[in-house]
């Protein structure tokens, strides 16, 4: 039980900041950086926030400093940069 607790917490705490992308539309960075969190709760984090439709365009490990928006990533330990689908 405790376990789950610690889990679900982590889920819960990842932070979901809107920005603009280079072609005009909107994304969301979604941060999952603390300590007790995972790649798990950005993916989390992302389903709830488009309701489960969304695309990624980058994560930590993968952005390019040439790639725009997706340059916000580089402070980040774990992190999404997503859109969501209509």
């Amino acid at each position: 039980m405790a376990v789950t607790t610690i889990a679900l917490a982590g889920c819960a705490g990842a932070h979901i900041t809107p920005i603009s992308l280079g072609d005009g539309g909107q994304g969301d960075v979604v941060d999952c950086s603390r300590f007790d969190q995972s790649m798990s709760a950005c993916l989390v984090a992302a389903n709830e926030q488009c309701d489960g439709r969304y695309e990624i365009l980058a994560t930590t490990g993968q952005w390019n400093r040439s790639a725009g928006a997706a340059s916000v990533l580089e402070s980040l330990d774990r992190g999404l940069l997503i859109r969501c689908e209509d």
